[in-house]
């Protein structure tokens, strides 16, 4: 009899340890790329103030700079300003939701940018209207997880980036490196729609900002011209008070 208990006692214990086991494997279950993609978009501020400087560099190493004033709030709103060089200082963007506008003080005018257009150059550089435009990734593209790998000395997890409008999309795919542990972005690759690589973009110089990992620096290179530019962050003001009202054509137009 004491035989039993005793064999119980072990088949009990290892039913335990089982349960146990698959309880632990079930709490570290992978996340999907989706999550993996919310998880990076709550890796935000809930609104920025930003001073920077622009580096449009052509293939033959002919160098152009810019500076600009961005503000963005949340997913939806997004204006920068061009407070230099002189010729194109006042010039104006505007992103709300999935609309945006162009400001250019010479014409005093602001054109809306059609959807076929968001695919061009933003002001000469290597981003587009689309990169440099407001909108949540995970409203447009699904995201498949491709597997975990080490960038720069960062465990990331890789991801496969497919619209879900594939005729509204400018781009076919992208590839993205998300931080495993901090959620934010570290490097993308665009490919056009043929499929073909054409845009890859560097994150670097990730600093914790009030509980935020953001990058202040972001090097956008063109595989297929040889051009690139680089953005670095010179000042930010983290979740400063930006009313609705401020992201509008009329306050565009404001100098």
């Amino acid at each position: 009899m004491s035989g039993k208990i005793k064999n119980m006692g072990v088949v009990g214990f290892g039913l335990v340890m089982g349960l146990l086991i698959f309880t632990a494997s079930a709490g570290a279950k992978e996340l999907t790329g989706n999550e993996i993609l919310e998880k990076e978009e709550a890796n935000r501020p809930d609104a920025e103030i930003m001073i920077s400087e622009m580096s449009i560099v052509h293939k033959s190493g002919a160098k152009r700079i810019r500076k600009i004033k961005i503000w963005m709030k949340g997913d939806d709103y997004t204006l920068v300003r061009f407070l230099s060089p002189a010729n194109l200082k006042g010039t104006g963007f505007l992103s709300v939701k999935d609309d945006d506008w162009l400001y250019l003080p010479a014409l005093r005018k602001v054109r809306r940018i059609a959807g076929k257009e968001k695919g061009k150059s933003f002001m000469g550089s290597d981003f587009s209207y689309e990169d440099v435009g407001t909108d949540s990734l995970v409203d447009k593209y699904d995201a498949k997880l491709l597997g975990i790998d080490k960038y720069e000395e960062r465990d990331c997890y890789i991801l496969e980036l497919v619209p879900k409008d594939t005729k509204a999309a400018i781009y076919s795919k992208q590839k993205r490196w998300v931080d495993k542990a901090r959620f934010n972005q570290m490097k993308t690759e665009y490919y056009d729609k043929h499929g073909d690589l054409l845009k890859v973009m560097y994150l670097s110089e990730v600093e914790e900002i009030e509980g935020f990992w953001l990058s202040k620096r972001m090097e956008m290179q063109n595989v297929q011209k040889g051009s690139k530019t680089v953005i670095v962050e010179k000042e930010v003001k983290m979740n400063p008070k930006l009313p609705d009202e401020m992201f509008t054509t009329r306050q565009l137009e404001r100098k």
